[in-house]
């Protein structure tokens, strides 16, 4: 059974891949996400319903319009695994109780194990949404990050009542007053090295969306987990600048080393891989640190 669960898992994680292949196309351009049906974007050639399925349709067609044969990025079938993977993760992860003969003596532990799995699975897909959506255009919109701020202040709010049955689910200083200080403080962490690059730099050295996200990851993962992000996040940045200027030495192009130190960096993006390592397996930088230290 919990086979099938984690099949069923993948498939509909790649369903909403492709739905996300659609936001990523369509919502920086402002265009509607259900009309026209889904067509190429050079020739306008409405797709067929075999032309639209997941990872197949793409290596049926050889990554090529079959109309006008243009190429077809693999950023859509990337895009789908990557979503159909994490949430079958997901279930592997948190579905273990719902197996477990003895767990459920109450609904409030049914409740929880249901909030850990729809909540995880929703909480995966927009982190890879705004890790696209910042490496590619540099934007981590509103209409990701604050739902998604909200979303996982209600999801704590209600584990954490699962978990307490005995308290209100709306006992401020018991359940709520808590998470909401986790997901302040992440954010305030930016806005505090934002203003501080402002007034030795005069610029913007951190855009608002980071602080949001980062407000974000507080409400998911807490205070710890978000600043655990933050680092991770950083590191990964800096690694991945000192490699790009490396790779621009060795080739000798004083030109594009310039560039690439002059270019901006999606910290949003780091930010978000962290984030799904934090996820699935939060101890392994300090297991990592351990090995590395004895």
């Amino acid at each position: 059974m919990q086979q099938l669960g984690t099949l069923f898992a993948a498939l509909l994680g790649l369903a909403f891949g492709s739905f996300l292949n659609v936001v990523l196309v369509r919502f920086p351009e402002d265009e509607s996400l259900s009309t026209p049906r889904s067509h190429c974007r050079n020739c306008a050639h409405t797709l067929a319903w075999w032309e639209n399925l997941p990872v197949l349709s793409w290596i049926i067609l050889r990554a090529r319009c079959r109309q006008c044969q243009t190429p077809i990025s693999i950023r859509y079938p990337l895009i789908e695994l990557t979503i159909g993977i994490l949430w079958a993760w997901v279930w592997i992860k948190f579905s273990q109780p719902l197996f477990a003969d003895d767990t459920f003596t109450t609904p409030h532990q049914l409740t929880n194990a249901l909030l850990q799995l729809i909540g995880h699975a929703l909480f995966a897909w927009l982190l890879v949404a705004l890790a696209a959506l910042d490496a590619e255009y540099f934007w981590l919109p509103d209409w990701f990050t604050l739902p998604g701020i909200v979303l996982g202040y209600a999801v704590t709010i209600a584990l954490a009542w699962t978990r307490n049955p005995g308290h209100h689910p709306f006992d401020w200083s018991a359940e709520a007053w808590p998470p909401f200080v986790e997901l302040l403080a992440p954010a305030a962490v930016v806005l505090v090295i934002r203003l501080a690059y402002w007034l030795v730099r005069r610029k913007e050295g951190m855009g608002l969306g980071d602080a949001k996200l980062m407000a974000m990851l507080g409400a998911w993962l807490g205070l710890i987990g978000a600043l655990e992000c933050f680092a991770l996040a950083v590191f990964g940045a800096t690694a991945a600048a000192f490699l790009s200027l490396a790779a621009s030495a060795i080739r000798r192009d004083k030109a594009e080393t310039r560039e690439w130190a002059k270019a901006p960096l999606p910290l949003g993006t780091f930010l978000c891989i962290a984030a799904l390592s934090e996820i699935f397996y939060p101890d392994w930088p300090w297991e990592l640190w351990t090995r590395w230290t004895m």
